[in-house]
């Protein structure tokens, strides 16, 4: 008996054709885990970060005297609070951005913190060389992310 050749003549160019096609469609999707870059975010937290500073310088020069109490800065943690609450309620609102949003939620209850330590007592060069590494490492983390959203990291 003779066998019959039951394949269909090119089934196998077409079959690695569709292949080759789906793998270059996939090959330039990309898939978006965080926001994009946002200028504003950028601005508002650099913004902040040079107030808390200043504040620090502040606190570190009346060390001891009678202007280091807390109702002689209760300004600074006003605006400073309204500074985060603004960064925060930007960063919700932008899609995929839940890690400035989690970290700004951090900086604002080291700020909450700073200032019930502050309401206790001034604070010592030492408490303020902690809280000011705590706060650069957040103001850091926050920057870092926005500039790898702008590099496209």
């Amino acid at each position: 008996m003779m066998n019959i050749d039951r394949r269909i003549p090119g089934f196998g160019v077409f079959l690695v054709s569709v292949c080759l096609v789906v793998t270059l469609a996939l090959s330039s999707c990309t898939v978006k885990l965080v926001s994009g870059y946002d200028e504003t975010t950028d601005r508002a937290v650099t913004d902040l970060q040079r107030k808390t500073e200043a504040h620090l310088v502040t606190l570190e020069s009346v060390e001891g005297l009678p202007e280091c109490t807390y109702e002689n800065h209760k300004q600074f943690y006003d605006e400073a609070k309204v500074d985060i609450n603004v960064i925060t309620v930007r960063a919700a609102a932008i899609p995929k951005n839940d890690i400035t949003t989690q970290e700004s939620q951090l900086l604002a209850s080291q700020l909450d913190n700073l200032e019930k330590l502050h309401k206790i007592a001034c604070l010592s060069k030492d408490q303020i060389t902690l809280v000011r590494t705590h706060f650069n490492t957040s103001f850091t983390a926050i920057l870092k992310l926005e500039l790898a959203k702008r590099r496209g990291e």
